[in-house]
C-alpha cells in the first residue's frame, strides 16, 4: 500500500476556513492522527506557551484537548486527591496567561471561539428542545452570565390548583393562586 501525500498548503486553507481536522483527514483519505501529527510539524506552538511553567503548559494542553479543568490538573499536576485537583484547575482557569494559552492551542486546532459560537448557534436554533435548551446553558456559560440568569426570577409566579378526584364539575378548589 502506498503512502498517502497530505498537501501542506491545502491542509493550511482548510484549517483557516473553520475545517475540522476529521474532515482533513477525510479529504485526504488519511487518519485523524496522520493530519494531527502534520498540523503539530506545521504550526509551531503558540508564544503565549512560553510564559507558563512546564505543568501549566501541561495543564493548557490537557484542557485544550478536552479534558475538564479537574482531569487536566490530575495529568499535569502530582495531586493527592479530587478536590486538590479541583482547587489547581480552577486557580489555573482564573489565570489569563492559561487562558490565552488554551485558546491559542484551541484555535490551532480549528475549533477556536468563533468556530464554537457558530456551531452553538446551530444548536440553539434546533428544533428538538432538549438540545436547543442544552445550547442556550452553554451560551450563557460562554458569555458568562449564567449566575445572573439563575438569580432572575419572574415578577410574579402563578398556578392553578385542581383537585382531580371531584367528578362532578369544577370544584372550589379549583382557583387562581397567586
Amino acid at each position: 500500500m502506498g503512502r498517502r501525500i497530505i498537501d501542506d498548503n491545502i491542509l493550511l486553507e482548510m484549517l483557516k476556513a473553520g475545517k475540522m481536522q476529521k474532515e482533513i483527514a477525510e479529504h485526504f483519505k488519511v487518519s485523524r492522527v496522520a493530519v494531527c501529527k502534520r498540523v503539530k510539524r506545521l504550526l509551531p506552538p503558540p508564544k503565549s506557551l512560553e510564559v507558563l511553567t512546564d505543568k501549566e503548559k501541561q495543564f493548557a494542553i490537557e484542557r485544550a484537548s478536552g479534558r475538564t479543568a479537574t482531569q487536566a490538573a490530575l495529568k499535569a499536576f502530582e495531586c493527592s486527591s479530587m478536590h486538590s485537583a479541583k482547587v489547581i484547575g480552577s486557580q489555573l482557569m482564573g489565570k489569563p496567561e492559561v487562558q490565552g494559552a488554551i485558546n491559542d492551542l484551541m484555535e490551532m486546532k480549528g475549533i477556536g471561539r468563533d468556530f464554537r459560537v457558530e456551531r452553538l448557534g446551530e444548536h440553539m436554533r434546533h428544533p428538538d428542545p432538549v438540545v436547543s435548551l442544552k445550547a442556550l446553558d452553554m451560551g450563557f456559560k460562554l458569555a458568562g452570565d449564567e449566575e445572573a440568569v439563575k438569580r432572575q426570577s419572574p415578577e410574579k409566579v402563578t398556578y392553578t390548583e385542581v383537585n382531580i378526584y371531584q367528578a362532578n364539575g369544577p370544584s372550589d378548589k379549583c382557583r387562581e393562586k397567586g
